[in-house]
């Protein structure tokens, strides 16, 4: 064993690192999510889009709100259920709560798989990322998205810039697909470059009904961006079908 080993080992045991998903401390051998965690996170990366039949970290389609907003592909890992229990759904919560580096770590080699996958020469392209109001930042000391943002940026050697500001009073998490929708607004900053010819990646962590990404898309689009490409770390959405459900992978979707 060599000192760098030795020295990881000891901060890990001082650190009682727990597991995002139930809350029980891990084994050395564990990272993020326990056995049983990992387990169900891996389940729910098994679903499929009902559209293309790929998984969904292999996906590109976008719902048809983001198709008409300038998003003609969306990049996502796995599909966002209404249920706080899910190991998936926490790894998204301690993203925007916690500040777990291990925890963005995770999530970035996911995105970076999902990415990496569906997109040539990642390296090209600008990363930006849907900004975060400022009572969500000053809630959890942290802009999520766009640590998200910047780590991808590094591991793909790509530039990443950040040319707008929110404009929202509130958190989306509260508001209704419909006031999403009407709630999301963006401005571009003052000075901020122009960016003709550039072909971007825009993160975001959830999207749900797709509001923020497409406002975020027409600004980026008014800066001169040749191509958006949307990438999150989860889909929430509802199109004509659901992408799967807990017990079906294509549930059609009935009002």
């Amino acid at each position: 064993m060599t000192f760098k080993d030795i020295k990881e080992s000891i901060f890990f045991y001082l650190s009682v690192p727990k597991c995002v998903g139930c809350g029980e401390r891990l084994l050395r051998r564990e990272n993020v999510l326990c056995e049983v965690c990992l387990e169900e996170y891996k389940n729910v990366k098994k679903r499929n889009c009902s559209i293309c039949t790929r998984s969904l970290d292999r996906c590109t389609c976008p719902n048809k709100y983001l198709d008409t907003h300038y998003v003609h592909k969306l990049i996502k890992v796995y599909r966002y259920f209404p249920d706080d229990a899910l190991p998936s759904n926490k790894l998204i919560y301690s993203l925007k709560r916690d500040n777990r580096k291990d925890v963005l770590d995770m999530l970035v080699e996911e995105m970076y798989c999902a990415i990496s996958a569906s997109v040539k020469n990642p390296s090209e392209y600008l990363f930006t990322n849907v900004p975060r109001s400022r009572k969500s930042v000053v809630k959890y000391g942290i802009d999520h998205a766009a640590l998200l943002s910047k780590s991808l940026a590094k591991r793909f050697s790509a530039e990443y810039y950040q040319p707008l500001i929110s404009k929202s009073k509130q958190q989306q998490k509260k508001t209704s697909g419909e006031e999403r929708l009407k709630n999301a607004s963006f401005d571009i900053k003052r000075g901020a470059k122009d960016l003709s010819g550039k072909k971007v990646i825009l993160i975001d962590d959830v999207v749900t009904t797709g509001a923020s990404l497409a406002a975020s898309a027409m600004q980026l689009k008014a800066l001169g961006a040749k191509q958006i490409i949307g990438a999150a770390i989860a889909i929430a959405y509802k199109d004509r079908y659901v992408p799967f459900a807990k017990g079906d992978r294509f549930l059609p979707y009935k009002k």
